[in-house]
């Protein structure tokens, strides 16, 4: 007889136990001495704007696009493999058992987060909000809201058709958000009201559609992502096996690729812009981005919104250098006569154009303050910053290059 709950745990240890040593990787590039550093700075320009809060600022607002990710965003580790289709399909009416941890995990590790978060946002809201809630009143709804979220995205999951685990998905969000916004906006005995009315509404939506017990597939094909993600993640430091890659036919992006010219020397760039544009990694970045501009619209008339302007400029060259590991295994590259060069100077100049793009984009909102030294300043620090990631990026890889001339 199987011990489920003891097979999730020993699968779970296995997976960390692959990526705990390349923690040591990270820790060298820089990120814990940048991260201390930018801490230190956000508590400095935070107590400042808390002193000194502008009137007339959307607090509501605010708070509602700071907690809904969290809030809204439901899933499980359950490290289940394409084998269990077939070993763990007599167990099938037990699983319940092996996703009970699983659940309690899950919830439990974006809960601490979500907590987090809204500690640190309460210095702001009870002194911007006209009539605030009580801290415990509001960590209560928003981790009610977050259950909710977890339940929802998990009977979503079991839900046999595609068009209906998309609808529910998107009632989802609308549902969460929406009950947050009453949490936020309403008085606190309507707020409730509300919060318990929609909550049992979308329950029961929640049992109309049919469900499968344990939809196998779609959990090994989620675990899947989950895993590539977390190797992504490391890729920016360390070269890491990535697995899987998903592939996703943009076709309303098409027409970037096929404005390439038909030439042998830009073959690779042609392959490349499509890789980029079909894989996880543009949805990422586009999420990044747009998670930088409210960011740098927050606190774009500070000293803190230029720091944080220029570090999303350079998370965003430490995400793009994925690209580098795309096609390396692939076999035709050694067959077409493409220029010995054409591999490392097509993808550093297409790593090269998107980070610029991202950092025209994100200078936008410091723009829009009309301090033309501020951000004049800031567009020539950020221009700098693309230049300085592109010539590391060009020495390290020739660098790589000779050492393996060396071997041969």
């Amino acid at each position: 007889m199987i011990n489920l709950p003891e097979l999730r745990q020993k699968r779970r240890g296995e997976f960390w136990a692959q990526i705990l040593p390349y923690t040591q990787y990270i820790i060298q590039s820089g990120v814990a001495v940048l991260t201390f550093f930018l801490l230190i700075a956000f508590a400095a320009w935070y107590t400042t704007f808390v002193q000194n809060i502008p009137a007339g600022l959307p607090v509501y607002w605010i708070m509602l696009v700071l907690l809904t990710p969290l809030t809204v965003y439901g899933s499980v580790r359950t490290y289940m493999r394409p084998a269990d289709v077939v070993f763990m399909l007599p167990v099938e009416t037990q699983m319940n058992t092996y996703f009970a941890s699983a659940w309690r995990g899950g919830m439990i590790g974006k809960s601490f987060w979500l907590i987090l978060l809204a500690i640190v946002a309460w210095p702001f809201y009870v002194r911007a909000a006209i009539e605030p809630k009580p801290l415990l009143v509001l960590l209560l709804c928003i981790l009610l809201l977050k259950g909710v979220s977890n339940y929802g995205s998990w009977q979503e999951m079991r839900m046999e058709g595609q068009r209906a685990r998309v609808g529910y998905r998107v009632l989802r969000y609308i549902a969460i958000i929406g009950l947050l916004g009453a949490v936020l906006w309403l008085p606190l005995a309507m707020a409730i009201i509300t919060l318990v009315a929609g909550i049992v509404i979308y329950v029961i939506c929640l049992r109309l559609p049919g469900k499968v017990a344990v939809p196998w597939e779609r959990l090994i094909a989620a675990e899947k992502n989950h895993a590539a993600s977390v190797m992504r993640m490391l890729g920016w430091f360390v070269d890491v096996p990535t697995g899987e890659r998903k592939v996703n036919h943009r076709r309303w992006l098409s027409f970037i690729g096929k404005r390439l010219p038909w030439k042998q020397e830009q073959a690779f760039r042609f392959l490349l812009t499509r890789t980029f544009i079909r894989t996880e990694l543009l949805p990422t970045l586009s999420r990044f981005v747009v998670f930088g501009i409210i960011l740098i619209v927050l606190a774009r008339e500070s000293w803190f919104g230029i720091a944080v302007y220029l570090l999303f400029i350079i998370l965003a060259g430490m995400q793009l250098t994925m690209l580098r590991k795309q096609h390396t295994d692939t076999l035709w590259l050694s067959i077409y006569p493409l220029p010995p060069a054409a591999r490392r100077l097509e993808t550093i100049r297409l790593i090269t154009i998107v980070q610029l793009v991202v950092a025209i984009v994100l200078w936008i909102p410091i723009a829009i303050t009309g301090n033309i030294a501020w951000l004049i300043g800031a567009l020539i620090a950020g221009l700098l910053i693309v230049w300085i990631q592109r010539a590391s990026l060009n020495r390290k890889w020739l660098r790589e290059l000779q050492l393996e001339e060396e071997f041969e």
